[in-house]
């Protein structure tokens, strides 16, 4: 288990000290203090290129919803909520604008849905990694890589260039 300690530089030069007194002056000892790391909130990658498109072609219902499930987004894009929540969080009447605004997103490629694994009543949704991102770069990088090589054919945009995409 490790402990977190708060020392200074004289209290960590002393404790070096003590321990080459104890094991001879041959052991190289190396403290290392970090500085207080300042909180983030959380974050979602958003690419310019493909939102600008987007806000062109898509009605403004469709922008409100895909916005939500950028809120939303879990790492690598995952987002798991059901149709039901999207309307009662937007303060929507009728499940009828969740449904048109998601299947515009489908028809786009920017979302694409999946049957939940735990509960197959609902689906889960997946946001193209080519309309913003949430997790590790490198990851991010990876399926865009595999995109280009034909490996995800369902990540194609149909109104951008993808060669402007990574």
């Amino acid at each position: 288990m490790t402990k977190q300690i708060k020392i200074d530089k004289s209290k960590a030069n002393r404790i070096v000290e003590d321990i080459q007194d104890e094991f001879g002056n041959d052991v190289a000892v190396n403290i290392y203090v970090k500085k207080k790391q300042i909180k983030q909130s959380t974050y979602v990658m958003f690419y310019q290129a493909v939102n600008l498109e987007l806000v062109k072609i898509l009605p403004p219902n469709a922008c409100k919803v895909l916005l939500y499930l950028m809120s939303k987004t879990q790492y690598d894009n995952y987002v798991g909520v059901d149709q039901l929540t999207i309307m009662e969080d937007l303060g929507y009447k009728r499940p009828k604008s969740v449904n048109d605004a998601i299947k515009l997103l489908k028809e786009q490629n920017i979302v694409l849905s999946m049957p939940d694994l735990a509960d197959k009543r609902r689906n889960v949704y997946y946001i193209n990694p080519y309309q913003s991102w949430k997790g590790d770069v490198r990851r991010r990088v990876e399926l865009v890589k595999k995109s280009k090589q034909g490996d995800f054919e369902q990540l194609e945009l149909p109104f951008t260039d993808r060669t402007n995409l990574l």
